[in-house]
């Protein structure tokens, strides 16, 4: 066995373990860090980076129908092994770039499972770890159903790689990785079923979007199972048959669990560190630090706290983590934070719900905009574009806003600006946009 000492060992690549290696290292620490799977981590090698490649290939052929017979004489179709050919390109050579980029910084590099031996030693294969400061940084895993015939369902990782889509495909699963690999299957023209256990899917979403958004997807050809639970899977010929309560039977070529994640803790021996941890990841305080030990350290989508499991926030969380290894003793304060569910049309969302405000009628308004019929939607011949946006009545400064249109996601990010600003939409007044432009309606939306 051969022991090592570092300042900071990271555990995990991916976005906010990579980023507080980095710093760390920027500013003169000996740092190591860990993979146990592949360079990168998720959100470059099997999560939105791979996704959005298929998200726009669904975007081109969605795009050219709505405007058959408006000048497009045929609808794109998608050849499922060229697009994945295609996506390949943005991820095969990122675990060698990855590691290349951490041997040149000088960030030493340990494969394999790292497992605590105390608060400050960790085990990797017959590597002995001792570091000053420890961060978590392993992110999660695709849950897997508790249920027989269980090996028959893949997961998300498993569609971002499949060679050929089968003739249909089903869903588990009501969140927005299920409405999106829906989307995409259903642009390559494929049969696809979504099956949820209840009947209020993306719930963190405006209900009465998602409402218009599964109905906009039914007419497209996707057929919903809302209140399912499947109890069962099984080969049957050469369909795969799932079963589920009220004698529910569908049967499908392929299956993909969405069914949410699960923090990749269980291997880390954690108890050895006194590190506390629940279902939902590792505590932490607003420090980012675990209560046993201030050295050690969890961020991302390992970590127990209140940021969404997103790319942008996760990257937060690291650079807080790496302020305070440095000698900072910053908390973490989360910023209204806008997330996206990329389907067709999109679904965004940021800061406060619509609930939330109609529980408090004389603080919030809520301006509802059916923006179907403006310029910049009936261009592209979009059959519905919604927005809600809800102001502060004593100073009319925008607290949340929610939008369904196919410009959703760029919406939202004009909206994230003039929150973190504290602007109005009356402040736009005074800026030219180029028109026309999705930008150039922000202040139409007053």
């Amino acid at each position: 066995m051969t022991e090592y000492t570092y300042d900071v060992v990271v555990i995990g690549s991916g976005a906010s373990g990579t980023s507080v290696a980095f710093e760390t290292r920027a500013a003169g620490l000996s740092v190591a860090i860990v993979e146990e799977r592949s360079w990168g981590g998720t959100c470059v090698l099997r999560g939105c980076d791979p996704k959005k490649v298929l998200v726009g290939a669904a975007e081109a052929r969605n795009f050219s129908k709505r405007l058959r017979g408006k000048g497009i004489k045929q609808a794109a179709t998608i050849s499922w092994s060229d697009l994945m050919a295609f996506k390949e390109t943005f991820v095969e050579n990122v675990p060698e770039q990855r590691l290349q980029s951490f041997q040149e910084a000088g960030i030493e590099t340990f494969f394999g499972k790292a497992q605590f031996q105390s608060k400050e030693t960790l085990l990797v294969g017959e590597d002995l770890l001792h570091a000053k400061n420890i961060v978590l940084a392993t992110g999660a895993s695709p849950n897997k159903q508790d249920i027989p015939g269980n090996d028959f369902i893949l997961t998300s990782d498993d569609f971002l790689s499949l060679k050929h889509l089968p003739d249909s495909v089903t869903f588990i699963g009501g969140g927005y990785i299920s409405f999106e690999f829906a989307s995409i299957a259903l642009a390559a023209g494929k049969e696809v079923h979504i099956i949820h256990h209840n009947s209020n899917p993306l719930k963190k979403f405006d209900p009465d979007f998602v409402a218009a958004l599964v109905s906009l997807m039914e007419e497209e050809g996707v057929h919903f199972h809302f209140d399912t639970t499947i109890s069962k899977v099984e080969k049957k010929a050469e369909k795969l048959q799932i079963s589920g309560e009220n004698d529910f039977v569908l049967q499908t070529d392929n299956i993909i669990g969405a069914t949410g994640r699960t923090p990749n803790i269980s291997h880390l021996d954690l108890e050895k560190a006194h590190i506390d941890y629940t279902k939902k990841g590792i505590t932490v305080n607003e420090k980012l630090q675990t209560v046993s030990n201030p050295h050690i350290y969890a961020c991302g989508d390992v970590a127990a706290t209140k940021g969404a499991p997103l790319t942008p926030v996760v990257s937060m969380e690291a650079a807080i983590v790496s302020q305070n290894i440095l000698g900072a003793d910053d908390a973490i304060h989360y910023p209204a934070i806008p997330s996206v569910v990329f389907t067709s049309p999109k679904l965004a969302s940021i800061g406060i719900t619509i609930q939330e405000a109609k529980e408090q009628p004389a603080k919030y308004q809520i301006k509802n905009h059916d923006t179907t019929n403006w310029y910049t939607y009936k261009r592209t011949n979009e059959p519905l574009a919604l927005a809600k946006i809800i102001v502060d009545k004593s100073n009319q400064q925008i607290k949340g806003a929610h939008f369904l249109s196919e410009e959703a996601d760029y919406m939202i990010n004009y909206i994230a600006i003039l929150m973190k600003a504290n602007l109005t939409l009356s402040d736009l007044q005074s800026v030219l946009f180029a028109y026309p432009s999705p930008a150039s309606d922000l202040s139409a939306l007053n």
